[in-house]
This record gives structure tokens, C-alpha cells and sequence, in this order.
């Protein structure tokens, strides 16, 4: 017997009395694990009592760690050698310091809201990102400064939750999140957010890469997004009682700039839904509802509001909404149906028979969630769709590291995340998952997401070209279909990813629900009449 004996050590590294977001964090941690060869795990976080046990879970809570103050900054690198986990260490702090340089060049700093408010007295908005147990005392100050909040802080509670948004309710302002990732204010982006054109749609959202998905594709039909919304996902829960996401639908009314108004969610809760719903019904304005999940037909008030099933659906009413000043439910199938009959027919010649289930791998949850919803409702009813969001008519998969029969998996999902950065800015996980994919006998199909915009990786589809050359490599055949969240106004410039995932032989689609029809059809060995 051969035994193979991997060293590692541990060392954890303080840095004392600095906040940092936990987006520059991840960052830092991403950016080590790729430039200091023999780093096993690295994670670089606050040291908050939240982030210990996340931690402990990865084998990552020294002593060091255990004594770090909220306000610490905690660095802990498992690694090959002492010496690589030093260099590690030594990396992450220059990272740290040269982003701080960065944005002393262009950013004005103050130390407390009231300071800021002292030097920016024309300010409405705070966007407060700070660990968890501070996020509500912060934004609680800026409430009573009279400003708008995003709070794009996590691990803020329920009870916290319901008193801000009680207290921005009745001093007349917007409380957007907690766990805000997406929102943009009169053109501006904030937190996860793409480049789209200025225009007369607002839109109100409890979904981040959702928000993302409809303001890009209204982009890319030559419609702009004025403001986009983020109201956080428990905002439609009867506990909280949809009051961002109403108070947004008020806001939104009130400003002539806007000319029609989306909203995307899962589906609110009953009481929220009846609230929501009645809300609408009263709005001046005309409204698509996207609440994923739901079949449409559940608000149908004729001229003012129309329901639609997919991101999609949502950006193709808006425009024709704007061609024919009617609003009706655009079906949407596939943009150039003769094509994707001619991608069909050719894989059919391709595929071995014992391909035949989808893989999903996806960055963005709520890509997953409408992914999962499609796939479902075109298979047939004794067809299991093994994922890990929860949805009526699927089954929640217990061990998310094991791909069974149709699985399609939210990487950003907690677990996947501990102690590790979200998929839309490092994709390790979801690469080692990939390659994983590829080698199993019965993928038909591999679906995946790539997510443009401020926030996000710098080029995404570059980093899993090594990945993508392995399986162009591979005798059997696996076609992938990839989605482009994006515009080329972006960073990262969407037409660029685009076409190197083409010229790997890689299947674009314009649309996430696209994606999902064809995977669908791949797998189904079917031609496009079967969606009709």
C-alpha cells in the first residue's frame, strides 16, 4: 500500500482595531489562494462571534482567532510550510493596505455618520456595511440623520430588521436590505451592480443577481433602469411584512421620471402577498410581478399590472410595453428557434445514451432558483430535480458535494461559502466542481452562470479557461451551456466573455431561462416544439 502524507500548518495572523467590508476581504483571501502557490485554505474576516464557529467549521480557529475582537481583523492560512503560510500572511496585508491607498486617493473618510453628514450635507443615502451587531446602531443613526440606508451587512436579526424598517417607514425614508447586494439610486450602482443605460423602468427587488438579470437584459433591449430597489430577501415575510418592497412601489409612483415598474421575488408569504398584491391593484402606474416560483395569473389587473414566470418574461413585457403602450405577458421561448433546433439535431449525433442528466453549477441563487422552476415544469411529474433551493416539486439535496441523477446547485449557498469567498468573486469551488462534472458518465449537460459587474470577479470566464481546455480535451462529449449576466458596459466587458466562451466550442444564451429551456431539451433529446 502507497500512502501519500499531506503536511499543513495553521497560522493565524491579527490585525488590530481595522474594519474592512467583507467584500475586500474575500477579495484578499481569493487573491492569495491564486498567487502564493502550497496555500490550502485561507480566510480573512472580521472576528466577530458570527465568524468564529464559521471558523472552527473549516478548522481555522486558533487560539489567536478565539482572542480577536470584533474589531480585529482575523488572518488564518492552513498552508504546506511555515514559510508559505508567513508569505501568505504577507500578501493579504500589502492586498489590505494597497486597496486602503486606493480608495484614500478618491474617497473622502470619516470616522462616524455624523462626521461624514458634517462634510457631505447634501447627502441622503448611507450604504453601511460593517459586521452585524453594529449594522443596526449604525443604520439607526443614519435613520435619524434623515438618510436613505442600504445595509449591505449580514447577520443583522428579524426584530432588528422589523424596528428599522418601522423607523425609516415613519420618518419618510427607504430602509434597503439587510443583506442588500444590489441596488441602484438615479442611475448610480450600489454593492453587486452592473452598467445599464438611464431610462423610465424602476424596479423593486428582493433578489440580487434577479435585480441583475432584469436590468441587464431591459439594457441589452434598449430600455434603461433608473433605480433599482433592493428591499433584502426577508423583507417578504409576514414577520417584516413586505414594508421596503411597499414603501419602494410608493417611491417609485411618486417619481414622474418613472414610467413602469417591475418586481421581483420569491413568492411574499400570504398575508405579505395580500398586502403586496392590494398595493398594486391601487398603483397609478403600470406593474410587472415577477414572483419566481408562482404561476402567473395571480394579479391580473388589465392596463395596471401583469404577472410573468421568469426574469425574462419580466425585461420582454417591459419591451413591448414600450412598443405597443399595452401591457401583456411576452412568452419568450428562444430568440432564434431555427439555430437552436440545428444545435439540437447535432448533439442528438453526439451523445452517449447513458448521458442523461443536467448539472447546474451557478454563482447566482436566484439563477438557480428560476433554472431549477424551468427544468421542473417541462419535465415530466416523476422526474426528480435534486437541488439545494427550496422549491415546491424538487427534492433538497442532503449532501450538495454528491451530484445525483438532475442536480442543479447554488454555489454562493452557505455551504459553500464558509469560511471561503462567494463564487461571483473567486471560483475555485465551482471549477473543482466542473471538472468533477465532466468526468461522471451520465452528464448530458453542464449549466453555468457568469456574472459581470462592479463587485464581481474581473474576469470571470478567463478564470476557468484552464478548466474549459480539460474539457475540450475529453473524448465524451458534455455539451456546457453557459449564461452571461452582463452589458459591455461593464468592467469586465460582456461581448469579450461572450465570445471566449464561444471560441472554447461553449453554448451562450441570452437569457438565464433560456439556458435552462435548452439544457432541458438537451437532456430530454427533444427539438424546440417541445415548449410550445
Amino acid at each position: 500500500m502507497n500512502c501519500v502524507f499531506i503536511m499543513s500548518i495553521v497560522k493565524t495572523h491579527l490585525i488590530h482595531q481595522e474594519y474592512r467590508d467583507s467584500v475586500q476581504l474575500m477579495r484578499a483571501a481569493s487573491s492569495v489562494s491564486k498567487e502564493i502557490e502550497g496555500v490550502q485554505i485561507a480566510s480573512v474576516m472580521m472576528g466577530t462571534p458570527k465568524n468564529k464557529p464559521l471558523l472552527e467549521e473549516v478548522g481555522l480557529l486558533t487560539p489567536e482567532a478565539i482572542a480577536a475582537d470584533a474589531n480585529d481583523i482575523v488572518i488564518s492560512i492552513r498552508a504546506d510550510s511555515l514559510t508559505t503560510a508567513d508569505a501568505a500572511i504577507k500578501f493579504i496585508i500589502e492586498h489590505l493596505s494597497q486597496s486602503v491607498q486606493t480608495s484614500h486617493d478618491s474617497t473622502l473618510l470619516y470616522r462616524s455618520i455624523r462626521g461624514a453628514l458634517g462634510g457631505l450635507p447634501d447627502a441622503n443615502l448611507a450604504v453601511i456595511s460593517v459586521p452585524g451587531e453594529y449594522a443596526a446602531r449604525d443604520s439607526h443613526i443614519a435613520l435619524m440623520n434623515g438618510l436613505n440606508v442600504l445595509l449591505f451587512s449580514d447577520n443583522v436579526s428579524l426584530e432588528d430588521e422589523v424596528r428599522l424598517k418601522k423607523e425609516a417607514h415613519k420618518e419618510g425614508l427607504l430602509l434597503m436590505g439587510p443583506d442588500c447586494g444590489t441596488a441602484m439610486i438615479k442611475n448610480v450602482g450600489l454593492g453587486f451592480c452592473n452598467i445599464v443605460n438611464p431610462g423610465p423602468i424602476g424596479i423593486i427587488a428582493a433578489s440580487g443577481t434577479g435585480t441583475q438579470e432584469v436590468m441587464t437584459l431591459c439594457h441589452h433591449l434598449n430600455l434603461g433602469i433608473t433605480h433599482a430597489i433592493g428591499t433584502g430577501s426577508r423583507d417578504v415575510k409576514d414577520l417584516v411584512g413586505g414594508i421596503t418592497m411597499i414603501a419602494g412601489l410608493h417611491a417609485l409612483e411618486r417619481d414622474p421620471s418613472i414610467e413602469l415598474i417591475i418586481l421581483v421575488s420569491k413568492p411574499p408569504e400570504e398575508t405579505t402577498m395580500a398586502n403586496v398584491l392590494k398595493e398594486i391593484n391601487n398603483c397609478s402606474k403600470p406593474v410587472i410581478i415577477n414572483f419566481l416560483g408562482k404561476k402567473h395569473g395571480y394579479c391580473e389587473n388589465v392596463d395596471q399590472s401583469v404577472t410573468v414566470d421568469t426574469l425574462e418574461e419580466a425585461a420582454y413585457t417591459a419591451s413591448t410595453f414600450f412598443q405597443t403602450g399595452k401591457l401583456t405577458r411576452e412568452l419568450v421561448h428562444f430568440d432564434a428557434e431555427l439555430e437552436i433546433d440545428k444545435i439540437l439535431n447535432n448533439l442528438a449525433t453526439t451523445l452517449n445514451p447513458e448521458q442523461k442528466f443536467i448539472r447546474g453549477l451557478f454563482a447566482g441563487g436566484t439563477f438557480t432558483f428560476e433554472a431549477v422552476q424551468i427544468i421542473r415544469d417541462l419535465f415530466p411529474e416523476d422526474e426528480s430535480i435534486n437541488t439545494n433551493v427550496h422549491l415546491e416539486g424538487t427534492t433538497f439535496i442532503d449532501d450538495v458535494t454528491q451530484s445525483y441523477r438532475h442536480t442543479l446547485i447554488d454555489m454562493g449557498a452557505d455551504e459553500f461559502t464558509v469560511g471561503k469567498p462567494h463564487p461571483m468573486i473567486d471560483q475555485t469551488e465551482r471549477t473543482q466542481r466542473f471538472l468533477k462534472e465532466i468526468q461522471d458518465p451520465e452528464t448530458a449537460v453542464i449549466l453555468v452562470d457568469f456574472v459581470l459587474g462592479y463587485g464581481s470577479h474581473p474576469n470571470p470566464v478567463l478564470d476557468m479557461e484552464d478548466a474549459f481546455q480539460l474539457w475540450k480535451k475529453k473524448e465524451r462529449k458534455i455539451p456546457i451551456i453557459a449564461h452571461v449576466c452582463g452589458t459591455q458596459l461593464d468592467p469586465q466587458d460582456y461581448e469579450d466573455s461572450v465570445n471566449r466562451l464561444n471560441s472554447h466550442g461553449i453554448i451562450t444564451m441570452p437569457t438565464n431561462a433560456q439556458a435552462a429551456k435548452l439544457a432541458t431539451l438537451i437532456a430530454l433529446r427533444k427539438d424546440s416544439s417541445h415548449i410550445q
